[in-house]
């Protein structure tokens, strides 16, 4: 079979690698490594040009000239004409549930998508049980076209053995966006510097406006993958506060790794909160930090492995089409 995917989330620059950018390269690379049986064409913005009305115009004219059997629509955008049946990727509800993040134009325009979407799509493919119950409270009617796939642990980031080296500081891995709640991990960790002045604070993602190098909070900017992975092993933990997540990578990256999280409730998918050291409060998650009792360990990562697997994603992906 011929399938079309919507690769525009592979082009990032300066390391803002986070997201549907990291879910979008590690889903083409693993339909390369475990589906030899299908044809694969990626649409990016290298490939195809111009940019400019990207995917309503220029995918759409790729689609007219040569048909496919199916449309991934990997970042949820649909193209105005596909020639073969659309599977969609739902990559969470934020703009929904919490507009007050969001501009009106961008809730606009994801709320548009998230409509096209229900309507279009012969499958929409979620990465967990919580967005499947959300887009049921927006359209019942959509409940036989859900598709649960949880996504696997990113190729970069996988690991057999845990380091044991730890040093002094937390880590907060998020783009700058209202909703990641960064402020509430801030707080958190200056008081508790009252048990540990000797800890630091690395901010990974665009948050210099956020640094503190006299209070130890220090903004590291877009690191490339690979500090990133340095960084997990070695931290204290990581620390997660979101006030809505769909999934959560970091957690994920995070875990495999042999670092612990620490993590508000709302951060926290229900399908990783068994390894993640959960608090629904500003007392609980300074309590967590003092005292971590959820660590990664050889049999959780193993497990880790199992669960959160891209062959086994494929697999079922595959027998959608």
């Amino acid at each position: 079979m011929k399938i079309s995917v919507d690769g525009g989330a592979l082009n990032q620059k300066n390391n803002q690698r986070f997201g549907t950018a990291v879910f979008s390269e590690n889903l083409i690379k693993s339909l390369q490594v475990y589906d030899n049986q299908n044809i694969y064409h990626i649409y990016t913005f290298q490939n195809l040009k111009p940019k400019i009305f990207w995917m309503k115009g220029r995918v759409s004219i790729e689609e007219l000239r040569e048909n496919k059997d199916i449309f991934l629509a990997v970042n949820q955008a649909l193209p105005i004409y596909t020639s073969g049946k659309i599977i969609s990727f739902c990559h969470g509800l934020s703009y929904h549930f919490y507009p007050q993040y969001y501009s009106k134009k961008d809730r606009a325009r994801l709320n548009k998508q998230l409509n096209e979407m229900l309507k279009r799509s012969d499958k929409i493919i979620v990465s967990s049980q919580k967005i499947k119950s959300e887009l049921m409270t927006i359209n019942k009617s959509v409940i036989k076209k859900i598709i649960v796939l949880p996504f696997g642990i990113p190729f970069d980031m996988e690991n057999k053995k845990i380091e044991i080296q730890k040093e002094k500081y937390f880590i907060f891995v998020a783009n700058n966006q209202k909703i990641k709640n960064v402020d509430f991990v801030i707080n958190c960790f200056n008081r508790s510097k009252l048990f540990d002045k000797n800890h630091k604070l690395f901010l990974i993602g665009d948050w210099k406006e956020r640094e503190n190098i006299d209070q130890g909070i220090i903004s590291l900017g877009n690191v490339s993958r690979k500090k990133l992975r340095k960084l997990y092993q070695r931290a204290t933990a990581l620390l997660t506060s979101s006030f809505y997540e769909s999934f959560n990578f970091p957690v994920l990256e995070a875990s495999s790794l042999g670092c612990p999280v620490i993590g508000l409730k709302s951060a926290v998918i229900p399908e990783l909160k068994p390894y993640v050291n959960l608090s629904t409060n500003l007392k609980g998650f300074i309590e967590n930090m003092r005292k971590i009792n959820i660590k990664p360990n050889t049999n959780s990562i193993r497990k880790l492995h199992a669960k959160f697997n891209w062959e086994k994603y494929v697999n079922n992906l595959v027998k959608l089409y």
